[in-house]
């Protein structure tokens, strides 16, 4: 008995060794030494998208939520946040991170076409993203060391935690593709002072949050308002307090200190480090390479239209938060989600529906409700010199 189920494990953890780093060995053979040594950002975003789509996505997308909550560690950007007033509410912070993560998600994973860059690709998602990002941004007075910061920590967060906890880091090819695709997003988003090197930034990073990563009360308000939107979505409330454990031990000391947060507990802080290398483990020599990409927004040119016959796209997945632009279910799906709502087993008010703008998104549209309907003309023009043509297809309309 040993004996067979060591024949059948043996060439079983082999061939899952073997094809675990075929991604990543196949990189220099898909590219040119020129094309990885003047990496242009099709070529990054081609590389990232193997990694961050196919070998690594639970680490990258955990070390992207991080960055997005490290933030909150700035004085000048937690204050700005509270005053937009979008963060103050369940309702407004669940729209706000469906939108964000629509936004980033969309630029990262279409194609970054523009002047000088071959792609095989003329979608223009990519630069409407971005050009609503823009439009958004302009509303506020942010300094340009917040931008740095906040694009910094989009490169440093997942390289880090994939490197500490995912079943490999990521490769010295990797991490130059992720820092030109996101220095070219910044580029793209005004951003001025970029840093010239992985290197150079890491630096910057670390002096800018010695001088500016310090306690403060709009920090501490703003994370404890985070904090106790993700622990209200904990349905078992007795599992709160180690969700809250794990939330402190994903923070370094220093940004715990600036948000005035308790150290976490070490045992438990110990044991979730624990888990995190026994799954990086078990990944590593047990579990097959994805075959699909863990995409999180619509990449394919399908669409619903709307009521004003308009076309749309829909959200790929139903967030735990609320289902913000998932359809609606019909036939036999709506009659066994009645019957989940009838057992307890879902809510009612967490169903898609026109609450949670079932009918689909427009990428020009996305932000906070009073800008829904503002800055199309806009965003539409600066998309087209980002894109260094005039925009074409069913998402430039």
């Amino acid at each position: 008995m040993l004996a067979s189920l060591l024949c059948f494990a043996i060439p079983y953890i082999l061939l899952v060794r073997i094809l675990r780093y075929q991604r990543v060995k196949l990189i220099p053979t898909k590219f040119s030494g020129d094309e990885l040594l003047t990496m242009s950002p099709w070529t990054a975003q081609q590389i990232v998208y193997e990694s961050f789509f196919h070998d690594t996505p639970m680490m990258m997308l955990l070390g992207t939520q991080v960055a997005l909550f490290k933030v909150y560690g700035i004085s000048s950007i937690a204050t700005l946040l509270l005053r937009t007033g979008e963060l103050k509410t369940l309702h407004t912070m669940n729209k706000r991170l469906a939108d964000t993560s629509t936004l980033i998600a969309t630029f990262l994973s279409n194609p970054l076409v523009g002047p000088g860059y071959e792609t095989p690709s003329d979608d223009p998602r990519a630069a409407i993203a971005i050009a609503r990002v823009n439009y958004l941004h302009r509303k506020y007075r942010i300094n340009n060391d917040d931008y740095l910061y906040n694009l910094a920590l989009f490169m440093i967060e997942p390289i880090r935690w994939t490197g500490r906890f995912d079943w490999r880091p990521h490769s010295p090819i990797e991490i130059q593709a992720i820092f030109t695709l996101w220095t070219e997003i910044g580029r793209r988003m005004g951003i001025k002072n970029i840093w010239a090197s992985y290197t150079e930034m890491e630096e910057w990073v670390e002096n800018f949050e010695e001088l500016n990563m310090v306690p403060s009360t709009a920090s501490a308000e703003l994370a404890r308002t985070t904090i106790n939107h993700f622990l209200e979505r904990i349905p078992i409330q007795s599992l709160r307090p180690l969700f809250f454990q794990l939330m402190l031990t994903v923070l370094d000391t220093r940004t715990r200190n600036a948000m005035q947060l308790p150290e976490p507990n070490p045992w438990v802080s110990a044991l979730i480090h624990w888990l995190f290398i026994i799954r990086a483990f078990v990944v590593r020599n047990l579990c097959l390479p994805r075959q699909k990409p863990a995409i999180w927004v619509q990449l394919d040119n399908t669409y619903r239209l709307d009521e004003d016959g308009v076309p749309r796209m829909s959200a790929v997945y139903q967030r735990r938060s609320g289902p913000y632009y998932f359809p609606q279910k019909t036939g036999f799906a709506l009659k066994l989600q009645n019957v989940f709502i009838w057992l307890g087993l879902r809510s009612e008010e967490k169903s898609p529906g026109s609450k949670w703008f079932s009918e689909g998104y427009r990428l020009e549209e996305l932000g906070p409700i009073q800008f829904k309907e503002d800055g199309h003309e806009q965003v539409m023009q600066e998309a087209a010199i980002l894109q260094g043509c005039p925009l074409t297809g069913l998402w430039a309309k």
